[in-house]
């Protein structure tokens, strides 16, 4: 009896030892999930940037190629400017990504913004062999972040473009609402993705293994769609296009 009494203090002990130093790694953890929080927005920020420098390389060059242009020379400064100008306002969300504070949000034309958009990307997506089809009201608005929306945009229709790369296709981006959120859909024909890879697709660093990118433009779009208190989602077959649908609600309230 005494034997059994002593192994079941041990084993009480052991319970109460290992109590502890589970206690003891979980604030630890605790501790340093702000910047894990940090890293991953610095992360995604850094992608993001990518995004805008690009363009504003393309329109410095531009410039310096024709000096001679005046006109074309000062559409590509503005250009280059206003790119920067969004750069920098990225830059100053970092810390509110990492901590999840709440996006602060105001009606917007949804069209003014995707002109931003398409100014941004420059290239004429013909060149391409990319056909553009628009199909929502221009008095149509959308409750977010502008800067924020820009980017989620950006990364999705450059996504469509890259997958429309080798044949061209058609990209459409379509909105519509109601009295309780504004739905904008993103399509388009090009390679596709395989099903097993679409539940990944999300995933902060998850990539296709084709070098496209970091595996950071989706997870970035889902984080901010959801700190606007609305949903993304995906569907996609291989060889015959990817669809993206984005609902964000009308207000606040």
């Amino acid at each position: 009896m005494t034997r059994l009494l002593e192994n079941r203090k041990s084993l009480y002990q052991q319970i109460v030892d290992s109590q502890m130093q589970f206690e003891a790694v979980d604030a630890k953890l605790q501790q340093l999930q702000p910047l894990a929080n940090l890293g991953m927005a610095w992360a995604m920020t850094a992608h993001e940037l990518n995004n805008l420098l690009t363009p504003i390389v393309s329109y410095a060059q531009l410039a310096l190629q024709n000096p001679q242009d005046v006109e074309l020379t000062e559409k590509a400064l503005k250009k280059a400017e206003r790119l920067s100008t969004q750069a920098g306002k990225m830059l100053e969300k970092v810390m509110a990504l990492a901590n999840a504070e709440e996006t602060p949000k105001q009606a917007h034309l949804l069209s003014a913004l995707l002109d931003d958009v398409l100014g941004c990307i420059g290239r004429d997506f013909a060149k391409d062999k990319i056909k553009l089809v628009l199909g929502f009201d221009d008095a149509l608005t959308v409750w977010a972040d502008a800067g924020f929306l820009r980017q989620v945009l950006m990364n999705l229709i450059l996504n469509a473009k890259y997958s429309m790369r080798e044949k061209g296709g058609t990209l459409k981006i379509t909105a519509s609402e109601d009295a309780e959120c504004t739905r904008i859909e993103i399509s388009d024909t090009g390679c596709g993705i395989a099903p097993e890879k679409l539940l990944d697709i999300f995933t902060p660093f998850y990539t296709d293994g084709k070098k496209n990118g970091n595996g950071l433009g989706l997870a970035f779009c889902q984080k901010v769609i959801e700190s606007h208190g609305g949903c993304i989602s995906v569907d996609s077959q291989p060889n015959q296009g990817t669809h993206f649908k984005i609902s964000l609600p009308q207000s606040d309230l």
